[in-house]
């Protein structure tokens, strides 16, 4: 798949496409995101092997 179609379908909000964007953008840190869609919620779930610098991931916001 490629990027436009990823970020068109994360817009729509397809979950598998979100979790896509996240874990490219979070790869280098070490840390992976699991993204699952209940109704109208999306569940975000970021899991590293080690506690990311507090200070480091304000800036993801």
């Amino acid at each position: 798949m490629d990027s436009q179609t990823i970020l068109a379908l994360a817009k729509q909000g397809d979950a598998n496409a979100i979790a896509v964007l996240i874990n490219n953008s979070l790869k280098e840190k070490r840390i992976v995101g699991k993204v699952t869609r209940k109704e109208d919620c999306l569940q975000i779930i970021l899991e590293s092997s080690e506690v990311p610098n507090h200070a480091k991931t304000q800036s993801f916001s």
